[in-house]
């Protein structure tokens, strides 16, 4: 790997229960991250998946044992939760009458991309959200670019 590369990796990890009460501190720690390593922008989608995958382990693992990773690199970050339960997640058109059943479906219209692997110990789910170049700055040397005035009189002398 590039040293310089490893010198712009950014990441957090933290091994929780994934029950609904630590809900609400994994947000903040999500956004607190990306406020931290210039991400702001994209706190809120990313705390919204990050639930989702939570609420998820809670629902279909029989453990709320859980380690999330947050991963900044290059043009994208990737949140990622490894569990110990093997089944691997379906995404399926939501219900929309059932009070659950979204998660994924959410994930995947928010997230640029999403997936799940099979581990030795069960799997990991994670999903991805590019981050925006920074815009340009002006650069000194070239001339700013002027529209043309009309319909200015010009003083004779």
């Amino acid at each position: 790997m590039d040293p310089m590369a490893e010198h712009n990796l950014k990441r957090y990890e933290q091994q929780l229960h994934a029950c609904p009460e630590a809900l609400t501190v994994v947000r903040r720690t999500v956004r607190a991250h990306l406020d931290s390593w210039g991400l702001g922008d994209l706190a809120d989608p990313a705390a919204l998946c990050v639930t989702e995958l939570l609420a998820n382990v809670d629902k279909h693992t029989g453990s709320t044992e859980c380690l999330l990773t947050l991963h900044h690199h290059g043009d994208r970050i990737r949140a990622t939760v490894r569990d110990t339960a093997r089944t691997l997640p379906i995404a399926r058109e939501p219900d929309l009458l059932a009070e659950s059943g979204r998660g994924l479906f959410l994930i995947e219209h928010t997230a640029h991309a999403w997936g799940a692997t099979a581990t030795t110990t069960g799997k990991e789910v994670w999903f991805e959200l590019r981050v925006r170049p920074p815009e340009p700055a002006p650069d000194e040397n070239t001339p700013a670019t002027v529209a043309p005035v009309t319909g200015v009189r010009r003083p004779t002398s």
